[in-house]
């Protein structure tokens, strides 16, 4: 089974592509649906509220997840321990998800990461895809739910995309039509099972 790593910044439109993916038949895993499911549990609550107060919770008990995106994206420090709170859950979760896919033994299986590179995460894929969009773009997308400043403090809290696609096997360019996209993920996906089937027969000769 190849395991995919997609990533890119907030707006590039990672989860356009992991769509695609899916439609293509191809199983995705997305971290931020994991990190949204450990935010409704009390462990991860009662760490939250331990670490950050209960002013970051709502009248229902649920964490006010607005208002602590705005502190973790203004202080590197409590997003470093936001972090250190979740992420280790996270990824227990996604392998034990890939595993379940390798047991079902599918070709290939999408896992939409932000935070690949961030999170030194590289070792735990295969291939890393990178969706790229130009800046303007992405603000303008950003800017139809977040002010400027929210705009700016999420994107300098990533890596650079321009180093994310250095660092990654194949860049997407989602700056063009549904179309145009598609037909890059359809491209990189027959490329990417062509080389593991020369990777395999070579093992086996």
């Amino acid at each position: 089974m190849v395991r995919i790593g997609l990533t890119g910044v907030f707006g590039s439109g990672k989860s356009t592509v992991s769509q695609i993916f899916k439609k293509m038949g191809v199983p995705v895993i997305s971290c931020d649906t994991i990190v949204n499911r450990l935010l409704k549990t009390e462990k991860i609550k009662e760490k939250i509220a331990e670490n950050f107060g209960r002013e970051y919770f709502v009248e229902d008990g649920n964490i006010d997840k607005k208002k602590l995106a705005r502190l973790v994206f203004s202080s590197s420090l409590k997003r470093k321990r936001l972090n250190e709170i979740i992420h280790p859950h996270v990824f227990e979760i996604m392998e034990k998800k890939l595993d379940t896919y390798r047991k079902r033994c599918k070709m290939a299986v999408v896992v939409e990461i932000p935070l690949l590179f961030e999170t030194r995460s590289e070792k735990k894929f295969d291939v890393i895809i990178t969706v790229f969009s130009p800046d303007r773009l992405i603000k303008e997308r950003l800017g139809k739910r977040y002010s400027p400043q929210e705009v700016e403090m999420r994107l300098k809290s990533q890596m650079p995309l321009e180093k994310k696609m250095r660092l990654s096997d194949y860049v997407i360019d989602n700056s063009g039509s549904l179309s145009e996209t598609r037909k890059q993920v359809k491209t990189i996906l027959q490329e990417i099972m062509r080389r593991r089937s020369i990777c395999q027969k070579k093992s086996k000769n």
